[in-house]
């Protein structure tokens, strides 16, 4: 009797374990994935954008790899991003939507300061303002302020207008995000 019952619980298990093993199946990816549904919308508490803002990328690391650059099975910040920084594909063309010069403007330097550290020499990002901005944030060239330089500014608004000033100085060129109107110069 004995063991018919060994013999009986041990057929019955067979027959669980064997059915569990027919209802494998392979997880779908939004099941196994490490984000929210809203990772990629900007509008939600949970994009990835605020989160990165608020700790830097290092818990990216873990899964995007040391270089961010992802795998077969995870994602690249590259697929979405112009680098490591974050920024939008565009970010540096003045002719597109996100250009940074523009978030700057409509932001101010705090915006920038997070990551790019308050001195705009790098901060955690490791990338300073000045490595293209010779002036650093404010954007201007070397020979802003230089007369005989190419690059000069009284040469660049008697060419252009001041439209690209006003952006930065005011509508009324009187400073606005800024802080420098052109009068503080020029009577």
């Amino acid at each position: 009797m004995r063991r018919a019952r060994v013999l009986l619980w041990g057929g019955a298990l067979f027959a669980l374990t064997a059915m569990g093993c027919a209802d494998r199946r392979t997880p779908s990816e939004s099941e196994i994935s490490a984000h929210p549904a809203e990772w990629a919308q900007p509008t939600s508490m949970d994009f990835h954008g605020e989160r990165v803002y608020e700790r830097g990328p290092e818990a990216c690391r873990t899964c995007h790899g040391a270089d961010l650059h992802g795998d077969v099975d995870v994602a690249s910040c590259y697929d979405c991003h112009d680098g490591a920084g974050g920024h939008p594909y565009g970010w540096v063309r003045p002719e597109e939507i996100p250009f940074h010069g523009n978030a700057f403007v409509s932001e101010g330097p705090a915006y920038c300061e997070n990551c790019h550290g308050a001195d705009s020499r790098g901060g955690w990002s490791g990338v300073s303002c000045y490595t293209c901005h010779a002036g650093g944030p404010s954007g201007h060239p070397d020979g802003w302020m230089n007369p005989s330089s190419a690059s000069f500014h009284g040469r660049r608004a008697s060419q252009q207008g001041f439209e690209d000033c006003r952006r930065c100085h005011g509508n009324d060129l009187e400073g606005g995000i800024s802080g420098v109107a052109c009068s503080d110069c020029h009577q």
